[in-house]
């Protein structure tokens, strides 16, 4: 009894914690990133989002504060939305987005 005494205002208060205390706003992501040109991203990096993209990226993105450092890449997909991919510069994949 004495466990669900406080078992219960912990898991109401996980609950209700605000978003950014479990990760960053898009905003906030988005400050972090500086475009880069697309020759300075390492070829693994550019041959992994091209892979996971479907298509050959036009764009990228330098994704500041990442250790090891990451790139966000994007390019569009055959029905004209947005997508891209955060990779490493040895070419592992961190997270996909779609718009």
């Amino acid at each position: 009894m004495t466990f669900m005494r406080f078992a219960i205002p912990i898991a109401v208060g996980v609950l209700l914690a605000s978003p950014q205390s479990f990760g960053q706003t898009k905003a906030q992501d988005e400050a972090r990133e500086q475009t880069v040109q697309l020759s300075q991203v390492p070829q693994a990096a550019r041959d992994a989002a091209q892979k996971a993209l479907g298509t050959a990226p036009t764009e990228a993105k330098l994704v500041s504060g990442t250790n090891p450092q990451e790139y966000e890449l994007e390019g569009k997909d055959n029905s004209g939305k947005e997508v891209s991919v955060h990779v490493r510069a040895d070419g592992t994949v961190v997270k996909t987005e779609k718009e």
